[in-house]
């Protein structure tokens, strides 16, 4: 299997300068990200988590879930955040993202979060944004902070295509936003964060893909397009296909607001059927729930060439991009 690709790869490549001894922790990282999924390695607890700290978000997107299907409004507490954050970096995590469902900088704590993850010596923090409420004290935190990437998603580059996507966001403040979070990295001599800004390939903006790539280009340190998901799964192709295993069977787990953990990204949707819940790190340890009788069930069938046998996997549009 090669990597996976933006839409479902929560990391993007990075080389830290931060001296030899972090330069080598970020390569042995980065193999295990890529080499595990091909050998089936199972670490002892995941390479990555997705933390959901707030399910809330402030704009209605039509192509996402926010518009039509919104999550409870919910904030992960703080003493859970930090039960897992303290068990991954004693047991090997190596990645943070602080988000999943929802809109990250609603959440005032997000700064400090970070700052928890970077102390504990996670190499990698990120987290998915808007970027409408990237204001420059808030960018000045993320900074100082020690965020390593943050992905601001701007489906165009112009006011009229980026609003008729971004429901309830302005181009111009996103654009400034950006912008001065540059030139806050430069006047405060930080590297970090990377920025990387990523657009949704949807109907509205399909024709500015050449554009986009050449205006974000020019102020952002990596950009991406991204195919439109089928959150209902309703278009979906059920073949089956004997030759897909799912790489984030072997890299990551997701801990919902609420504390359930989930084992993929796309295991909140999928038709009317949805993957077990493994546990709830309110209560348990991730490490079991990573090594136990559940997620061994879903890499077997997967390594067997069985995931269709999963209706959540085989309905799942990410499969499209697993595979070499």
């Amino acid at each position: 299997m090669s990597e996976i690709k933006a839409t479902v790869d929560p990391t993007f490549h990075l080389k830290i300068a931060k001296g030899e001894e972090e330069s080598e922790r970020y390569k042995e990282y980065r193999r295990k990200w890529n080499e595990n999924p091909k050998n089936y390695t199972v670490e002892d607890f995941p390479i990555h988590l997705d933390l959901e700290t707030i399910t809330a978000c402030n704009l209605k997107c039509f192509m996402c879930f926010q518009s039509f299907d919104p999550p409870k409004p919910m904030k992960m507490e703080l003493k859970v955040f930090k039960k897992v954050i303290d068990e991954g970096a004693k047991k090997g995590l190596c990645s943070v993202k602080t988000q999943y469902r929802g809109e990250p900088l609603l959440d005032k704590r997000m700064a400090d979060m970070v700052r928890y993850a970077k102390d504990k010596g996670i190499i990698e923090v990120m987290f998915d944004t808007n970027a409408t409420l990237l204001s420059e004290k808030t960018a000045r935190a993320l900074i100082e902070a020690g965020l390593d990437k943050i992905i601001c998603s701007v489906d165009g580059y112009t006011k009229e295509v980026y609003e008729s996507v971004r429901i309830g966001a302005i181009f111009e403040n996103v654009l400034n936003n950006i912008k001065r979070l540059q030139s806050l990295k430069k006047n405060m001599g930080s590297k970090k964060p990377i920025v990387r800004v990523q657009m949704v390939d949807t109907p509205r903006n399909h024709h500015q893909i050449e554009g986009y790539i050449k205006f974000w280009g020019e102020i952002a340190e990596h950009v991406a397009i991204e195919d439109m998901l089928d959150w209902e799964a309703k278009e979906e192709d059920d073949t089956p296909l004997e030759n897909f295993a799912c790489a984030q069977l072997w890299q990551r787990l997701i801990v919902l607001a609420d504390g359930d953990v989930l084992p993929c990204c796309r295991a909140m949707r999928g038709g009317n059927e949805k993957l077990e819940v493994l546990g709830n790190a309110y209560e348990g340890s991730l490490e079991d729930m990573w090594k136990g009788s559940r997620m061994t069930k879903l890499r077997t069938l997967h390594q067997e060439g069985r995931s269709h046998e999963i209706k959540m996997c085989r309905l799942c549009g990410l499969r499209k991009t697993l595979i070499e």
